[in-house]
């Protein structure tokens, strides 16, 4: 894959990148009438996780940007309590995978607070 200088160099990103594909890989597992619940459900959220810090980016005012990166923000929370959700009713099936999204999740918040905190007090 070709980078390019933007968004694809943010560690932030990069790591929602990550999660996104281990979030497509564990709900292949789900029992397919999941598909329209959890499944649907997950992959929209790590979609808004990974999509709105690439347009949060590509935004020119402060204020503009760390809305995108607070949408962010606010749904890798919701991934983390679906991803939880997911544990208890027995569709993710190691502890492990579970443990993996959750920090994932954790890291991405903190480089997001981050983030904000540094455009806020600009």
């Amino acid at each position: 894959m070709i980078i390019y200088p933007d968004f694809t160099n943010m560690p932030v990103w990069q790591k929602s990148f990550d999660l996104g594909v281990l979030i497509y890989e564990i709900t292949k597992e789900f029992p397919d009438d999941e598909k329209f619940g959890l499944i649907s459900d997950m992959k929209r959220a790590v979609n808004s996780i990974i999509h709105n810090i690439a347009e949060g980016f590509g935004r020119y005012e402060k204020k503009d940007k760390t809305r995108f990166y607070k949408i962010s923000r606010g749904s890798s929370y919701e991934l983390m309590s679906q991803s939880i959700l997911s544990f208890k009713l027995g569709f993710i099936k190691k502890e492990k995978i579970l443990d993996d999204a959750l920090s994932l999740s954790d890291e991405i918040i903190k480089e997001l607070n981050a983030l904000i905190k540094s455009i806020e007090c600009k």
